[in-house]
Parts: structure tokens; C-alpha cells; sequence
């Protein structure tokens, strides 16, 4: 086939030939069903072993380390293709299963492995036939996330991914299935800290709501094991956190934007204790740090904390631009900075040019608190005269 552009029928139809079967498989079945364009393709062979794969295709360069996993082009897209498959629980964690993959696994079998009802469905790539043994169809009309079965709870990164899907489809959990995910705490406690903080990744990349990923991972009682610095707010404190990531998450896809919210209530401890457990991305630590530090400063704002404030945030991972969306949304009762910065930006060219060192930044300082004043004023004069008209109106 090198050389050539395969795709997704010949893929199919040179697998038929040779004893196999070809499947669409996981999320992308699940985005057809949902009407959602799929971003990524996966697939399934079922009924060849691997070396006559790799004949048939040498241009497929092999991934998995565990069971056989391949990178393919098709049409033009590159593609996930992986090899029925089944799972057994021998040991303890995400390493402790034993995995069998060979021509006599079914692709029922194979689905039956996977997490919830809604990821355990395929499509038969010739046919267009719809697999879907465990009812993940009609879960996906009745917006429900239910465990394929009760091996579910054999992986507890399982649970993490509920949470997630959770956030990132909008759906309802069957209460068996929180159960299940409860029972999964104390072998979440072993996990790597990257596996934990990917799925978290996937949500503020993704999610509308990603705030109902720590909901359900608290309503689990995992949230204490997997985000300990969230878990360890009050009850007030995490219900504001939520309610404030969620508001910034709905005027902003910028992962690194909705993860600044949280500084908002977690405060620098919090975040220095997060990063030394797992390691965050370093831009979303310095923004939420950062939004945290501005907010705390502008709590009782005067034209030199606002001129600080921006100073601030020039030099670091947050923009003024990026905080106020943070501070505007979350309703933190701060003023937008953004209008301070377009005026403050026109200064440095009016410096007269005889003052030097010292009395140069004395006079830039001395007119930034007038210029942020003189705005500062005419905005609290606009807001009275909005409020004084709202009220001879009522």
C-alpha cells in the first residue's frame, strides 16, 4: 500500500481480504451519534494478527508498548489503529492488568473493556452497522454516563475520566456508576500525578462547565486524593472557585485563563503546594499566581495600586487583557485595567527630555496617578449617574 492514498474503504476492504475486520471505535462514535464532527479518528482490527498487518501496511509506524498499537495515514488524517483487545485485573493500578490481544477477540469483547456506555460503541467501516452491546446509544440520547460494566472500577483513572466526560459532554452519571468511581480511591492515591493532571488538562482545554469535574470528583470523595489544594477549601470558598471558573470558562477558551480563576481562591500557598505535588504548566501557575497577587492588591483599589497592578502584569504570564476577562467575569468587584493601560501606554513620549534617572521615573509615576485618577473619577461619576437614573426611572 506505500505510496498510495489510503482510504478508510480500501483500509477496510484490504482488511476483509485478509481475514480481518475494520472498525470505527471510541469518541469519534460516540461525536458521530452526538452530531459532533469528530477530531480524531480511531480504529479497530479485529480477526488479523500483527504481522500481517504490518505487511499489508509497512507504512504504519507502531506505538503501543503493551499490545499492538499503530499510527496510520487515512485520508490524509493521521489515525489511531489498535487491535481487539481484553483486560484483566491481575495487580494493582493502571500497569496491573493482563492484556490478551489476538485474532479470536470480538469486537463486543473489546468494547466491553472500555469505561462508560457511551465510549463502548463501534461502526462497521464497510457496512456502516452500528456495535453497540452495552446500550451507549440510547445513553448518549438520554445524556447519561453509566460504567460498561463493573470492571470499571479496576482502572481509577477511570474515575477521573467520568469527571471528565462529565465536564466535557454535559451529561448526568448513573449513581451505580458513582459507586463504582468512589471505589476507586485507594488505588488513585498510587497514581502518577501526569495521569491526574491530564485529565484536568483535557477539561480547561475543553469543557464548557469544567467546573463539574472537581463536582463530581468531590461527590465521589476522590477530589481529596487527586486536587488535595482544592479539596482543603471550605465549603463557601470551593462553591465560589467553581462558580468563578465556570464564568471565565464561558467567555474564554484559553485553558491558561480559566485555570487563572482559581488563583482567584486558592491564593500563592495553594497554588506552590499544587505544583510541587504534580507539575502544572508553567504559564498556567504564573497566571493564576498572578491573578491571585492583582486581585489581592486591587481589593481596595487607588490609582497607585492600579498603576502597580499593571505594571505587574506587563511583565508577567498574564495579560491586563487576560486578568480582566478573569477579574470581570468572576465578578470580583475590580475595576477593568484595560482602559488605565491604553492611557498610561501614551506616557513615555511626553517625558520632557531634561529630566534624567531619579526625576525621570519620579515624573512618570507622579502622572500615572493623575492620569488613573482623572479616570478613576469620571468612571465613579458615570456609574452614580447610571445608578441615579435606574432609580428616578423605577
Amino acid at each position: 500500500m506505500s505510496g498510495e492514498v489510503l482510504t478508510e474503504r480500501i483500509f477496510a476492504e484490504t482488511i476483509l481480504a485478509n481475514g480481518g475486520r475494520l472498525y470505527r471505535v471510541g469518541g469519534c462514535v460516540r461525536d458521530m451519534v452526538m452530531g459532533i464532527a469528530p477530531k480524531d479518528i480511531d480504529f479497530c482490527v479485529v480477526g488479523m494478527v500483527k504481522k500481517n498487518f504490518k505487511q499489508l501496511f509497512p507504512e504504519a509506524s507502531e506505538c503501543g508498548k503493551y499490545f499492538p498499537v499503530f499510527w496510520l495515514n487515512v485520508d490524509g488524517r493521521r489515525c489511531e489503529v489498535a487491535f481487539a483487545r481484553t483486560e484483566r485485573k491481575a495487580g494493582s493500578g493502571y500497569k496491573g492488568f493482563k492484556i490478551a490481544s489476538n485474532p479470536k477477540i470480538t469486537i463486543e469483547a473489546d468494547l466491553f473493556r472500555r469505561d462508560t456506555t457511551v465510549n463502548s460503541i463501534a461502526i462497521d467501516c464497510l457496512t456502516g452497522e452500528v456495535v453497540d452491546p452495552f446500550g451507549g446509544v440510547q445513553d448518549i440520547k438520554n445524556k447519561l454516563l453509566r460504567a460498561t460494566g463493573p470492571q470499571f472500577a479496576d482502572d481509577p483513572i477511570r474515575a477521573l475520566r467520568l469527571a471528565s466526560q462529565a465536564a466535557r459532554l454535559g451529561f448526568a452519571i448513573d449513581a451505580d456508576t458513582l459507586t463504582l468511581a468512589s471505589a476507586a480511591a485507594a488505588e488513585l492515591s498510587d497514581e502518577p500525578a501526569e495521569r491526574i493532571l491530564a485529565e484536568m488538562v483535557k477539561v480547561m482545554q475543553a469543557a464548557q462547565a469544567p467546573a463539574r469535574f472537581f463536582e463530581v470528583l468531590a461527590q465521589s470523595r476522590l477530589l481529596d486524593i487527586a486536587f488535595t489544594e482544592m479539596a482543603q477549601l471550605s465549603r463557601e470558598e470551593f462553591a465560589l472557585a467553581m462558580t468563578r471558573l465556570d464564568a471565565v470558562a464561558n467567555v474564554t477558551a484559553s485553558p491558561k485563563v480559566r485555570f487563572a480563576a482559581l488563583g482567584l481562591t486558592l491564593g500563592p500557598e495553594g497554588l506552590a503546594c499544587w505544583n510541587k505535588r504534580m507539575t502544572l504548566p508553567g504559564d498556567w501557575l504564573q497566571a493564576a499566581a498572578a491573578a491571585g497577587k492583582v486581585a489581592a492588591l486591587l481589593e481596595h483599589p487607588d490609582p497607585e495600586k492600579i498603576a502597580v497592578a499593571i505594571d505587574s502584569l506587563r511583565r508577567g504570564s498574564l495579560t491586563v487583557a487576560e486578568f480582566d476577562i478573569v477579574s470581570q467575569a468572576a465578578q470580583a468587584g475590580i475595576p477593568a485595567l484595560e482602559p488605565f493601560k491604553t492611557a498610561l501606554a501614551l506616557l513615555p513620549g511626553a517625558i520632557p527630555a531634561e529630566l534624567q534617572g531619579r526625576d525621570r521615573g519620579e515624573w512618570l509615576r507622579r502622572k500615572q496617578s493623575t492620569i488613573i485618577a482623572e479616570i478613576w473619577l469620571d468612571k465613579m461619576d458615570k456609574e452614580a449617574t447610571q445608578l441615579l437614573t435606574q432609580r428616578d426611572s423605577v
